[in-house]
């Protein structure tokens, strides 16, 4: 199964100005609200109108304009410190429903500090702050980095952010976007005596219909492991009291920095994930092990191995070692 994405990371030169990043026709759509209720005098109709408008900026702002491409995608080999999902947000954070890891790195465990992480030469570059945004003037591009507990009793552990996205704000922004042209015609229409004053209720009630499925649909479309691959099923497994061994998980995808929180790198969205091991509490692998994972990965996502395993002769149920077949080869090749 493919991997779900609906953000789209930009370059820390478009972030300098990022008013942009909302549209332009956003920007058009607001002048517009303005004359409408100006002129229309639908005071109610116009708010709608500005409430949706700052609804979609933000959603714009949340999809395209908060992550900055750090340049490439990466890989990363950790154990699970600590799982967040959907369904324990609450407030309007329920609409961020993005299922997310936090991992400890090969090859550290409980207590690594960011110093001691972003010096390890095979990972620890993936946490540390890059010189785009070390070198960036905008003043809210800060970076400290990302720790997790496992639990209430036990060290901050420097960690790598990871998540399966999910699709709760997109919808959101999908139907705010659906309702405006009819929460707009409300407020143009809802001055006229009678006739308009029907129309806007019907308008209007359009409107709010279309936010509310999409309130409800935002809220239920989580993101899940399974998205990337089944056979993860729903949950990750993070330690616990009980004895209960984490996950070891090897994970791939974009490589982006986070500006709607303190300041860390993270993988968003995760691309393709494996379930490679369980957390004991020692390593037994190294951390030269990533390579190994990611150059295997990379072959088998290649485009020329993708078209190879669509050959005839490769579409075999048993090895043909095994049940005796050899591929058919024209008779007569052409010279």
């Amino acid at each position: 199964m493919a991997y779900r994405q609906y953000t789209k990371c930009i370059s820390v030169d478009d972030y300098q100005a990022q008013i942009w990043n909302m549209g332009p026709g956003i920007v058009a759509a607001a002048a517009i609200a303005i004359v409408i209720l100006m002129v229309g005098g639908a005071i109610v109709p116009a708010l709608a109108v500005a409430v949706l408008l700052a609804v979609i900026a933000y959603c714009r702002w949340w999809l395209y304009g908060r992550l900055i491409c750090l340049g490439k995608e990466v890989c990363a080999l950790g154990w699970v410190i600590t799982v967040e999902t959907p369904d324990k947000k609450s407030g309007l954070d329920k609409f961020d429903t993005d299922y997310s890891v936090n991992l400890c790195l090969a090859p550290f465990n409980l207590g690594a500090t960011q110093a001691q992480v972003e010096v390890e030469p095979v990972q620890g570059w993936l946490v540390k702050e890059t010189d785009a945004i070390k070198n960036s003037v905008h003043p809210t591009l800060d970076f400290a980095g990302l720790t997790a507990k496992l639990y209430q009793n036990q060290v901050d552990t420097t960690s790598f952010h990871a998540e399966f996205e999910g699709g709760g704000v997109y919808d959101l922004y999908l139907a705010c976007l659906a309702a405006l042209p009819f929460a707009g015609a409300a407020a143009a229409v809802c001055s006229i005596p009678v006739f308009g004053w029907i129309a806007c209720a019907i308008l209007g009630a359009i409107a709010a219909i279309l936010v509310l499925v999409g309130i409800i649909a935002g809220l239920n479309d989580y993101g899940s492991p399974s998205d990337v691959d089944p056979s993860l099923g729903n949950e990750i497994h993070q330690n616990d009291p009980t004895g209960r061994g984490a996950d070891i998980l090897f994970v791939r995808g974009e490589w982006v920095y986070d500006s709607a929180h303190e300041g860390w790198n993270e993988c968003h969205p995760i691309r393709h994930c494996q379930r490679v091991g369980t957390w004991n509490g020692s390593w037994e692998m190294t951390a030269d092990a990533v390579t190994a994972w990611c150059d295997a990965v990379s072959r088998a996502n290649d485009p020329g191995t993708v078209t190879n395993q669509q050959q005839p002769e490769n579409q075999w149920q048993i090895h043909p070692v095994i049940d005796g077949c050899t591929p058919q080869r024209d008779a007569n090749p052409p010279r």
